[in-house]
């Protein structure tokens, strides 16, 4: 079915092989690889959008050529950095739908392939993770001055923690699944930290926490780096760009760079936040953003990465109690493990927020005083 696809894009040579690349927890990734007439070969990225995620597939697309067509005039000069470009089908769409077998409409899109470029799932490379920080700190900045107004919201409440919390409740009442009484510790150290999930929703959109474009999924392997030099190509995988904070994007950074293991990870006596790690990040993110920043937003940043952490535990619990509908999981407790993993690593920030403060101050006063604007 994906060839009949692939037939319905602009897309010029024949068609050579078509490699499953399911790194992600939400979307299908393929990169079909096509021969050009002077024998070379181009890459593609495509997509199959989960609806049961994103329900309005077009309004995704709009937010993503909005924005990519934004970024393109910011670094018309810069030879260094690219950003993602959307390959539109035949009669000019940046989606391609189709029924299955079911009768049921699935939405397929496809991308440029970024040649020379390397992702990690993870990395302890200091240079790779204040690369990760800076990129998206670059993207934050060249985005700045983005017209807000256009931007849709494409999952609602998404970084709500607030609304995520009064959400958990009541499914930890319906109890679909009857996983509940299973889980009452990790429930409760959840509800014993009500207190800080309303602490950036409470602020955002006013003069203190302006609604900036967040990409809301930055991750280490959203960044596409050179595989020589290490220094960062492309931000990817926009399908969450809304207007938001950009404490969820600096406090999600931190959590996924910084932490000393995968979500994955089942031994909790491996899971805690390397210091040095969230160092390197949070130099390289300053160096692009600093003199932007509110001082709100730099006094919430330490808070942010226990927020963020603390509300995806939150999001991995309540997919567990709830049967698994949201994340992919290879395995019945995935969900739950995932959860656990982040309840342990809010507990060990929480032991570091002195450090943590102290040295976001220091570095965003430096990257303030050295920057030009």
């Amino acid at each position: 079915m994906l060839e009949e696809i692939i037939k319905k894009f602009n897309i010029k040579g024949e068609l050579v092989k078509i490699e499953n690349e399911n790194s992600g927890n939400i979307n299908n990734t393929y990169i079909a690889s096509f021969k050009l007439l002077n024998g070379n070969i181009q890459k593609y990225l495509i997509q199959k959008i989960n609806t049961t995620v994103f329900k309005e597939p077009y309004k995704l697309m709009a937010n993503i050529t909005s924005v990519t067509n934004y970024l393109k005039k910011q670094i018309i000069t810069d030879d260094n950095h690219q950003v993602l470009e959307i390959i539109k089908t035949k009669d000019g769409k940046p989606l391609c739908s189709i029924k299955n077998t079911n009768g049921e409409l699935e939405y397929y899109r496809i991308y440029n392939y970024i040649n020379d470029a390397v992702s990690y799932n993870s990395s302890t490379d200091l240079d790779v993770v204040f690369n990760v920080g800076k990129a998206f700190g670059n993207f934050s900045r060249l985005l700045v001055n983005y017209p807000m107004p256009e931007l849709e919201e494409t999952i609602k409440d998404f970084h709500n923690t607030e609304k995520r919390f009064q959400d958990f409740i009541k499914d930890i009442k319906i109890d679909a699944e009857a996983r509940a009484l299973d889980v009452a510790r990790e429930i409760v150290f959840i509800l014993k930290r009500y207190d800080i999930c309303s602490t950036i929703v409470n602020k955002l959109g006013t003069e203190e926490v302006p609604y900036r474009v967040t990409h809301n999924d930055t991750k280490v392997n959203n960044v596409l780096m050179h595989k020589d030099t290490k220094d960062f190509m492309a931000v990817i995988d926009l399908d969450t760009v809304m207007p938001g904070s950009m404490l969820f994007d600096y406090g999600d950074g931190i959590r996924s760079t910084s932490a000393s293991c995968s979500e994955n990870e089942t031994d909790l006596n491996k899971v805690f936040l390397r210091l040095d790690l969230f160092e390197r990040y949070t130099d390289g993110y300053l160096s692009e953003m600093a003199p932007y920043l509110t001082d709100t937003e730099v006094s919430l940043m330490g808070e942010s990465i226990r927020i963020i952490t603390l509300e995806l535990a939150m999001r991995f619990l309540n997919d567990y109690i709830n049967g698994d509908t949201y994340f992919k999981i290879k395995y019945k407790h995935h969900n739950l493990d995932r959860a656990r993993t982040q309840i342990k690593l809010v507990e060990d920030i929480e032991t570091k927020m002195d450090e943590i403060n102290s040295y976001i101050m220091n570095s965003y006063h430096k990257y303030k005083k050295d920057s030009n604007v």
